[in-house]
């Protein structure tokens, strides 16, 4: 019992610290140029824990992860003592591949490995609920909770070759769409050093509007969106995540790849702690459902298309 009381009193103490000191993620860090000694931390996502088994008689222990873009090939591995685990249950929940929240500071960089000392190591739970659940799913916000992209098809699914015409569409048509259905009447232009494609403050959630924040990503890549995708320096999601929104929008026409994902709630996590935020993730499949439903769905194939052209 004393180590729950204690679990949740430091939970109230850990949060107004992230957000008075404005606690950033990695990759946030690295776009900063921010990436070194000293300089605190927030990571959330999966990790390996060595050294939990009753047959280990070391007194240190580890977590490592992976990390994706813009740090890729490197490691992360938070390196801690024993005597720093408040209860049992941490053996079990910190042992093997496992997904957590850390906060910590940067003891040591070189160029394959990034070693850290934690603060605090748990989970991010949602309260006021019968049920606790994960804090990281209230971050997605599915598309069709967005009133104005309400009543889409949600049984249709079109074949592979329908798909296809996705690479028919130009970002600008999804951008003057999104534009309509929000009742925004001006369509900003494209340039190099944009935040976001699209900015409005008309986006309604549960009949309240919200201001949102759009990254959308035309047929130029046909292809699942990787972090590489995102701008000349991959620092597109940071931008946008500069922004002032309660939700930002990544949009793509083809899948949005898992290290996307990860970035883009780690972002958002990392800015809920200051200001409540949400990610809405349209993929390409939402996206031709949104144009199918106001008359914007290509009818004829791309090879047809091309030989007309040709």
């Amino acid at each position: 019992m004393s180590s729950a009381i204690l679990s949740n009193a430091v939970g109230t103490y850990l949060f107004q610290a992230i957000a008075s000191g404005k606690v950033n993620t990695l990759p946030q860090l690295a776009f900063e140029g921010s990436l070194r000694e000293g300089v605190p931390f927030i990571y959330n996502g999966d990790a390996s824990g060595k050294g939990f088994g009753a047959a280990n008689k070391s007194p240190i222990l580890s977590l490592t992860a992976k990390l994706d873009e813009p740090l890729s090939g490197r490691k992360l591995i938070f390196e801690f003592s024993k005597n720093g685990l408040v209860n049992d249950t941490a053996y079990t929940r910190l042992s093997g591949s496992t997904r957590l929240f850390v906060f910590g500071y940067i003891a040591g960089i070189d160029e394959t490995t990034i070693r850290a000392v934690p603060y605090v190591i748990g989970d991010l739970v949602t309260t006021g609920q019968v049920m606790s659940l994960p804090f990281i799913t209230t971050l997605e916000l599915r598309p069709e909770k967005i009133e104005q992209f309400a009543g889409m098809d949600e049984t249709w699914f079109p074949s592979p070759t329908e798909f296809k015409r996705m690479a028919m569409v130009p970002e600008l048509t999804v951008k003057q769409l999104i534009c309509h259905l929000l009742g925004d009447h001006f369509i900003p232009n494209d340039w190099g050093g944009e935040e976001s494609d699209v900015l409005s403050a008309n986006l309604m959630v549960e009949g309240r509007r919200h201001v949102g924040a759009f990254l959308l990503k035309g047929p130029a890549r046909f292809h699942p969106m990787r972090p590489t995708d995102l701008g000349k320096n991959g620092d597109q999601l940071y931008r946008l995540f500069n922004i002032p929104a309660q939700i930002y929008v990544v949009q793509h026409c083809h899948l949005i790849g898992a290290a996307v994902r990860k970035q883009a709630e780690a972002f958002a996590l990392a800015r809920s702690f200051v200001a409540p935020c949400q990610v809405v993730f349209m993929d390409g499949l939402t996206t031709a459902r949104l144009l199918r439903t106001h008359g914007l769905w290509p009818t004829a194939t791309l090879g047809a298309r091309r030989n007309k052209g040709a």
